[in-house]
């Protein structure tokens, strides 16, 4: 009986396949298209793409038809010219043979940097900007990288989610392909023991990059990243605001090597002078020293710090120890200006 069950299985299976195999031979063709595919990318980013582009019907049949063959593992890198209505099999079966090669190009990601800063830079390799940025912003983008990545809990954008590092890309990489990687980066480099403190933080994964780009943008000697993110721990607890020139900055179309007054009063969530706790996002991709910092912030009871002018701060714990670490750091600000 059960050998009975197996046989019907396998005849259904056999028919489903002839099937596809009938459909797809005698689909009609039209235009080529390219596609490139890169390396350690999902199936199903491929497939995604090839039904954007209108070379197979839909993205679900095309899994499915890759996972009964086994081949949905054995798609190769490369760059492939393929037909509109293509179909699925046509499109498998050239996918796991090798591609044509293609130029393999560097881009180095600063630490820091923004979405809109991290596409100027992908320009540069021929990928389109636009896309990238939409996507980033992308709900239903976002949702699939989710699938992914368990720990990705849906942020409102990938600001933030985008690690900084050196990658090494395809010339002219699909945008999809650039976040994914970018993404699966970001989470490689967080471990256990990170996701543990955040849990005895009671901070979840989106409140840390926050936090974390935040100090990114304020520190600039390794040493100083505990004391800055103890400061603006020792805020929140208290609930005041974190006064953070790095937020307004963010929310501005153009840096200012100076704020004046009128930039702290614009209304905006990013603005930490008249709104307390955390931005809505990162303004930036923060390194990993910034992530742990704001994981473990030095055990200091500061609430304020200025900057002297050469990269490190003056920090006081009261308002009227801070004023007076005003007026030493213009007299630092003002000898910088006169050498």
């Amino acid at each position: 009986m059960k050998a009975l069950r197996l046989l019907s299985i396998v005849f259904i299976v056999a028919l489903f396949v002839s099937a596809l195999l009938w459909i797809e031979f005698f689909s009609p063709v039209e235009g080529d298209i390219d596609i490139v595919v890169s390396k350690g990318v999902p199936a199903s980013f491929v497939a995604a793409k090839l039904e954007e582009k209108g070379i197979i019907g839909r993205e679900k049949s095309f899994l499915a038809v890759a996972r009964i063959l086994h081949l949905d593992s054995k798609i190769k890198a490369g760059k492939y010219t393929f037909r509109k209505n293509l179909g699925n099999f046509r499109a498998l079966i050239a996918l796991t043979r090798k591609g044509a090669g293609l130029q393999e190009v560097y881009v180095w990601i600063p630490e820091g940097s923004t979405v809109r800063e991290i596409a100027r830079r992908l320009n540069s390799i021929g990928v389109d900007t636009a896309r990238f940025i939409k996507l980033t912003e992308d709900s239903a983008f976002i949702e699939r990288l989710a699938r992914f990545f368990p720990r990705l809990n849906h942020p409102p954008s990938l600001e933030g989610y985008l690690f900084p590092d050196t990658y090494k890309f395809y010339w002219g990489a699909s945008p999809e392909v650039v976040i994914y990687k970018m993404v699966r980066r970001l989470f490689n480099v967080l471990n256990d023991s990170m996701y543990k403190r955040m849990d005895e933080l009671h901070m979840n994964l989106h409140q840390v990059l926050t936090l974390a780009s935040i100090i990114e943008k304020e520190a600039q000697v390794d040493f100083e990243r505990p004391l800055i993110s103890a400061v603006f721990h020792n805020r929140l607890r208290i609930r005041k605001p974190l006064e953070s020139c790095a937020t307004i900055q963010y929310i501005l179309p153009e840096h200012k090597f100076r704020l004046d007054y009128r930039d702290l009063k614009i209304k905006s969530p990013y603005n930490s002078y008249i709104y307390q706790g955390l931005p809505p996002t990162p303004i930036g991709s923060p390194s990993l020293a910034s992530i742990k910092a704001a994981l473990w912030p030095a055990k200091v009871k500061y609430l304020y710090f200025v900057a002297k002018g050469d990269g490190t701060h003056f920090f006081a714990r009261s308002y009227a120890e801070h004023k007076l670490n005003i007026l030493k750091a213009r007299k630092l600000w003002k000898k910088l200006v006169l050498k």
